[in-house]
């Protein structure tokens, strides 16, 4: 049987799925939307960024991305005062001019803004609340160029905080196929909020991996990582969902809290989850 490949929407997730073989519901939801603006004034604009969607695209101009996206809707100079990977999901800060730029850019190095993640993981976590401090650094060993891993030696100081929110079972509705845990995964699936202490690239996901708890979806950190260099091949194959679930990986960036660059009044955002975790979760309850 041969695959074809869709565009499940303008630059969105590639997905090749053969049409004999239905997706389930989540799968069919995890697509690259419009950014939504949460807040808007004359410094700031808060953006629900989709999964899917990068920050900047000097690397995959094929890809539409965000930058692009803010200079067409009235901001030429955008400046984010985080990004976020191309498949997290989540409330990015963008500074409309350059005094609001150099405020907000010191409360980051002084680890003044709060940020707080919503994850799906594989498994049942023992503890109801716990924090991981384990130092993170590029893989030596990865055939994906880009990884980390918990490295004592080599790595940087790396801290996340986390919180059980919900706890779901590992079977599912009649609308969504039944998973076989990937490794010592366990069974079941726990959504945890994530608070990054540190901001070291790909933190949650190492984080996670390395409690023996990936997050659902992740080509690199989940159930085999060579999943990652695949998917560059050929986009997200029906094969490929029987061990990730999920095209993209199930992490939102939720909620966000800092002192306005002007007004000095705490500023708190949030986004709500988006359709292909909700659907997800649902299916699972």
């Amino acid at each position: 049987m041969v695959a074809t490949l869709h565009l499940i929407s303008q630059k969105g997730l590639f997905i090749a799925t053969p049409f004999t073989q239905p997706l389930t519901s989540a799968v069919h939801m995890a697509k690259t939307a419009t950014p939504q603006v949460i807040f808007e004034d004359d410094d700031l604009l808060v953006v629900d960024k989709p999964g899917g969607m990068i920050c900047h695209s000097a690397q995959r101009p094929e890809y539409g991305s965000l930058v692009e996206w803010l200079r067409d809707n009235g901001v030429p100079t955008p400046r984010m005062i985080n990004r976020l990977d191309r498949e997290t999901s989540g409330l990015i800060v963008v500074t409309k001019n350059e005094r609001a730029a150099k405020i907000l850019g010191k409360a980051v190095q002084r680890r003044e803004i709060e940020k707080q993640y919503l994850a799906i993981c594989w498994g049942e976590f023992a503890e109801e609340h716990g924090v991981i401090d384990q130092p993170i650094a590029v893989s030596q060993t990865s055939v994906v160029y880009t990884k980390r891993a918990v490295d004592a030696a080599a790595g940087r100081p790396s801290v996340t905080e986390y919180d059980v929110e919900q706890r779901l079972s590992g079977s599912t509705s009649p609308q969504a196929r039944t998973p076989v845990p990937p490794g010592s995964f366990g069974t079941g699936f726990t959504v945890v909020r994530l608070t990054p202490l540190t901001g070291r690239a790909h933190q949650l996901r190492v984080h996670m991996a390395w409690l023996g708890h990936p997050i659902v979806g992740d080509k690199i950190y989940g159930p085999d990582e060579t999943l990652y260099l695949q998917f560059i091949e050929k986009g997200v194959t029906n094969e490929m969902l029987e061990k990730l679930l999920l095209p993209r990986h199930a992490l939102h960036a939720e909620r966000v809290t800092f002192c306005h660059p002007t007004t000095q009044q705490v500023c708190l955002f949030e986004a709500p989850l988006p359709e292909d975790m909700k659907t997800f979760i649902e299916e699972r309850l």
